[in-house]
This record gives structure tokens, sequence and C-alpha cells, in this order.
């Protein structure tokens, strides 16, 4: 009897290891088809976002075409690349694609400020008042928001300017080499927005207030924003009046534009029928020079299948419609 009661108790013990193995393995075995399945999506998720990114930059060289065809040579939010920013496209296999794309003009450019390595007349003035403007929007109390914008100004301009003086007459290294590793003042425009975490004073918190309002794009011979396309914030960033007089525009001029603009591109320069007149808009000068056409833009396209996406930033360089040149490129 003992030697049954033994046997009995090895062939459950055994049975009960033959159970737990097989569910293991089971286990084990869904989760490698869920990990080759979630692959796979993620595979085909990148190809459609690589192919949404060809379709974002066809839409933009199919609208410069078009500019010169009407000879109307202007960026709005009524043009076909604007249209089809936010639009759902469904395939046939069952992913989802979304384009965004954006006028790197609706945002102020930093690189704009400086002009052949000097500075541009009253942007210091300007990148005060804005600075002072997007601080006093962060969310927190004033007590809290410990920023000296005179001397972020400064600070950002001399790290962009030419030469390696600063406005206050020391040298810009002097504070960069001794950070921990030490570098330089770069002294050339920025490349990207998180190069303003290498300035001294832009911290996280700023920077993140700052990427709504501002671009680095163009790196060179950038302009001021382009009121067809920016958004209401930037708008009411510009800096108008004459130049013994210039501030922030209020909120009337800004409802002024956004309404003007409904009725046709604003045009400054350009006789042409679809024109509202850059006047009847606003009457008063802005600091930097407006531009009406823009040749960089902002591409993002995310694409999914079955919950796994995958999205691709560009940025395109459109100015030779024969070889557009990608700026800057990025798959998460």
């Amino acid at each position: 009897m003992r030697q049954r009661g033994f046997v009995l108790v090895i062939v459950l013990f055994f049975s009960l290891l033959l159970s737990s193995t097989i569910a293991s393995f089971s286990r084990r075995a869904r989760l490698d088809s869920a990990i080759v399945v979630n692959r796979d999506n993620g595979a085909r998720a990148e190809a459609l976002a690589r192919g949404g990114t060809r379709l974002a930059i066809a839409l933009l060289l199919q609208d410069r075409l078009e500019e010169q065809r009407l000879d109307l040579p202007i960026d709005t939010k009524t043009d076909l690349w604007a249209q089809a920013s936010g639009i759902p496209i469904e395939t046939e296999d069952g992913g989802v694609l979304r384009l965004e794309i954006e006028d790197a003009a609706a945002r102020l450019n930093l690189n704009a400020l400086i002009a052949g390595g000097e500075l541009v007349s009253g942007a210091d003035a300007f990148l005060v008042d804005f600075l002072a403007k997007v601080i006093e929007e962060m969310p927190g109390r004033p007590e809290d928001k410990l920023y000296e914008e005179d001397d972020l100004a400064k600070d950002l301009l001399d790290f962009i300017d030419g030469d390696d003086v600063t406005d206050r007459g020391e040298l810009e290294d002097d504070y960069y080499q001794q950070q921990v590793p030490p570098y330089r003042a770069a002294n050339r425009p920025l490349l990207a927005l998180p190069e303003l975490a290498l300035i001294r004073g832009f911290d996280g918190a700023l920077i993140g207030a700052l990427q709504p309002y501002v671009t680095v794009f163009p790196y060179i011979e950038g302009q001021g924003p382009n009121p067809n396309t920016a958004p209401a914030w930037v708008l009411a960033s510009l800096f108008i009046g004459p130049e013994t007089d210039r501030r922030l525009a209020p909120e009337d001029d800004v409802r002024r534009i956004l309404m003007e603009r409904t009725a046709g591109p604003l045009c400054d320069g350009i006789s042409h029928e679809a024109c509202v007149p850059m006047q009847e808009a606003y009457s008063e000068s802005t600091l930097l020079p407006h531009t009406q056409r823009s040749d960089v833009f902002l591409i993002r396209a995310t694409a999914r299948y079955s919950g796994v996406s995958r999205t691709i930033e560009a940025v395109l360089d459109r100015s030779q419609a024969d070889d557009p040149a990608i700026l800057a490129w990025s798959v998460r």
C-alpha cells in the first residue's frame, strides 16, 4: 500500500509539472506571437508613415507649382497642404494615416533676430517684451518664475551672433567654459530648439513654454512670421507701431488680422484679384520683416495598425523644387 501511495504521489507530481510546463509554453507561445504581430504592425506603421511623409512633400511641391501657375506666391491656411492636415486617411489593409503640415513661418524665427552675424535693429527690445509675455503666461505663481527677461534676451543674442564678446563686454565663453562639460557659445544660427538649453538662464520649463511660439527654420535669411498662417498666439507676439513706440500687438489687431485673412490672402506688394491688401489688416509696421510664402515646412506623419503607431517628424526645405532638402528627420 505504501508503494502504491508513493507511486501515486510521484505521478501527481509529474502530472502537475507537465501541466505547468504546458501552461508556461502556451503563455510563451502567445507572448511570442503577440511580439511578432506587434513588430509586424510597427514595421507596417513606419512604412505607412514614410509614405505619408512623401505624400506631404508631394503636396508641398504641387503647391509650389500652383503658386507659379497663378502668379500668387503666398502660403495660406486654405492651400492644399493645409487642408490635408489632420484628416485621417484609411488604407485598404486597415492602416490609418494622419498628416500634420505646418508652415515654419507660422512661428517666430529666433535666427531671424541676427542677419549676417549682426543684430537686427530693434531685435533686443522685441525679444525682451516677447520673453516677458511668455514668462507671464507660464503656469505658476509670479514669485516662482525667477527669470530676468533682459538677461535672457542678451544671452540668447550673444549665443547666436557672430562675435565672441557679450553685450556686457565680457568674453562669451567665460560662463560656458565653467559648465560640466565645458563648451563654447555657438556664434551661429540655432540648429534645433533644444539648443536653447545650452544658453545661460534657459531651463526646461521656459523652453517648453517657448515651443508653441518659436522655430529655428530657416537657419539663415529668415524673416518674420507669415500673417496668413500664424496662429493667434503668435500674431499677438508681433511687434507693431513706429520705431519710437513699438509694442506687442493688441487683441483688436490680432482679431482684425484673423478676420481679414478669411476673405483672401493678405498680400504686400502683390497686385492680384484674390489679395487683401496687408494694410487693411494692420496699418503699422512690424519689427521683423514679415513673409508671405515659405520654403520650410514641418511635417508630422503618424500611422497606426491595430493599436501600434509610428510617427515620423521631418523638416522640408522646398526652395529647390527639383531637389527638395530634408533638414531634419526622426522616427518615434
